[in-house]
C-alpha cells in the first residue's frame, strides 16, 4: 500500500496536474492567422505603391514622364512582381526560416526602390513624385524595429543619391535644387518614420495596458470559476476535475493511492443561531484556511455546500489520511469562535475512504459520504474510515 511520503513520482504527477490546470495553453509562434496578417501587410504596401504609380500615370498622360505606355506597364509589372514574390514566400511559409518572418525591411526597401526608380523617369516634377511616393511608403512603415529603421533610412538615402548621380550624367541637373530636394527627402523620410514609430509605440503601450487589465479580469474569472467565493476553497466543479485526474492516475499506476475525506462542521446551525451568520462565515473561512495550511499543495480542499467540505489527499492511503484529519481536528478545536464565549469550540465529523481501482468517482464519494454519516450518527466529533472496523471510530481531541 502506498505511503504518504514514499512515492515521489506520484507526488510529481499530482503537482504536474495542478500546474497544467492553472497554466495557459502554449500556442505555436507562427500560426496561420499570423501568416494571413503578414499577407495583408504585403498587400497594404503594394496598395501604397499602386497609389504612387497612379500619380505617375497621371503625369504620363500629361506628358511629364520620359517613358511611354509600354515602359510604364513594364515598370508597374516589375513593381507588383516584387510584392507577389514576397506574398509567395509567405504562402509557401519560406519566410518562417528568417529571423524576421515579417520581412518588414525587405518589403519597405522594395517599396522605396520603386518610388525612387520613378523619379528617374519624370521630367521637372520629379521632386513632387519623390516626396509623394515617400509619403505613401511611410503608411506601411509599421513593423520596422530601431535597427531596421536605421538600415532602411541609410538604404533609401543611398539609393536616392545614386539617382542624383545618374541624372547628372545626362546634364541639366541643378545641384542646388538637388541638394534642397535631397535634404527634404531625408528629413521627410527620417522624421516621418520616427513619428510613426512614436505613434506605434504609444498605441502598443495602450494595448499592453488594456491586455494587462484583460488578463487580470480573465484570471479573476478563472479563479471565481474554480473557487468558493466565501472561503477561497475550491468548488464542486474543480473537485470533480481533481477526482477525475486522480482516478485516471490511480487506474494507470497500480502503486498510486488517493484518499477522499468528507468533513462536516458539527452543530453549525446552532453556531449561527448563537453568534450570527457573520461569525459562522468566519468559521467556514477559518476551517478552509486551517485545512489548506495542513495539507500539501498537491492536495485539494473543496467546499461543496453549507458547512460541508471535501479533502482530496493525493498519493495518500486512508490509514495515513487518518493522522492528517486528526491534525485538522485538533487545529479546529483550538479556534476561538467568539471572545464573548471563549470556551465555545467547534468540532467536525469526518468520513474517510480510499479510492478502489476501477470504481467510479461517484462510488468513492458515496462511500465517503456514508462514512461521514456514520461519524455523525455515532455522536459527532468522530473520524470514521469507511468499511474498516479496525479503524472505525477515532475520537477527535476534546
Amino acid at each position: 500500500m502506498a505511503s504518504r511520503g514514499g512515492n515521489l513520482k506520484c507526488r510529481f504527477y499530482s503537482l504536474r496536474y495542478q500546474i497544467a490546470v492553472t497554466s495557459t495553453t502554449i500556442q505555436p509562434a507562427d500560426t496561420a492567422a499570423e501568416q494571413r496578417v503578414r499577407m495583408f501587410r504585403i498587400a497594404m504596401a503594394a496598395a501604397a505603391v499602386m497609389v504612387h504609380l497612379t500619380v505617375c500615370l497621371m503625369l504620363l498622360v500629361l506628358g511629364q514622364m520620359e517613358i511611354g505606355w509600354v515602359g510604364f506597364l513594364t515598370l508597374t509589372t516589375i513593381s507588383l512582381g516584387g510584392f507577389l514574390l514576397l506574398a509567395l514566400m509567405v504562402l509557401m511559409e519560406w519566410n518562417l526560416v528568417f529571423e524576421d518572418p515579417e520581412m518588414s525591411l525587405v518589403r519597405m526597401a522594395w517599396a522605396v526602390t520603386v518610388v525612387i526608380m520613378t523619379t528617374c523617369l519624370v521630367n521637372e516634377t520629379w521632386p513632387l513624385v519623390a516626396l509623394s511616393g515617400i509619403a505613401m511608403v511611410l503608411i506601411s512603415a509599421n513593423r520596422l524595429g530601431p535597427r531596421q529603421l536605421i538600415v532602411f533610412c541609410l538604404y533609401a538615402i543611398s539609393v536616392y543619391s545614386l539617382t542624383v548621380v545618374f541624372r547628372s550624367q545626362f546634364g541639366g541637373t541643378d545641384m542646388v535644387t538637388e541638394a534642397i530636394v535631397g535634404a527634404v527627402f531625408g528629413l521627410v523620410l527620417v522624421s516621418g518614420l520616427l513619428l510613426h514609430q512614436v505613434e506605434a509605440a504609444s498605441v502598443e503601450t495602450t494595448l499592453a495596458d488594456a491586455n494587462r487589465e484583460l488578463r487580470a479580469a480573465i484570471e479573476q474569472v478563472q479563479r471565481l470559476a474554480v473557487r468558493d467565493e466565501l472561503t477561497g476553497a475550491f468548488n464542486r466543479r474543480h473537485l470533480l476535475e481533481v477526482l477525475s485526474h486522480e482516478k485516471a492516475l490511480a487506474d494507470r499506476r497500480g502503486d498510486y493511492a488517493f484518499t477522499l475525506c468528507y468533513v462536516d462542521l458539527d452543530h453549525f446551525k446552532r453556531l449561527n443561531d448563537l453568534f450570527g451568520h457573520i461569525v459562522g462565515d468566519q468559521v467556514l473561512r477559518s476551517f478552509s484556511s486551517i485545512a489548506t495550511g495542513i495539507l500539501r499543495e498537491v492536495d485539494c480542499v473543496a467546499r461543496i455546500g453549507g458547512e460541508e467540505f471535501v479533502l482530496v489527499l493525493g498519493s495518500t492511503a486512508e490509514i495515513d489520511a487518518l493522522s492528517v484529519t486528526k491534525r485538522i481536528g485538533l487545529a479546529l478545536r483550538k479556534l476561538e469562535v467568539s471572545s464573548s464565549e471563549p470556551q465555545y469550540r467547534v468540532t467536525a465529523s469526518i468520513g474517510v475512504t480510499q479510492y478502489r481501482p476501477r470504481e467510479s468517482v461517484e462510488m468513492t464519494m458515496e462511500r465517503a459520504d456514508r462514512a461521514l454519516y456514520d461519524a455523525k450518527h455515532m455522536g459527532r466529533n468522530k473520524i470514521v474510515i469507511a468499511d474498516n472496523m479496525s479503524f472505525a471510530v477515532s475520537a477527535l481531541p476534546t
